[in-house]
């Protein structure tokens, strides 16, 4: 994820083959708009 965060202007983040969010990488890792995204980000699950 560090990687990704550094190189990619965009983001998607998967689950269970299912596109959860789609938005900018400073936003998916700073604030992202789904809940299931913010649990991956802080290690909830995953």
């Amino acid at each position: 994820m560090q990687q990704a965060a550094r190189v990619s202007d965009m983001t998607a983040f998967f689950y269970l083959g299912a596109m959860v969010e789609y938005d900018y990488t400073k936003k998916i890792f700073t604030n992202p708009s789904k809940e299931e995204t913010q649990n991956y980000i802080t290690g909830r699950f995953g």
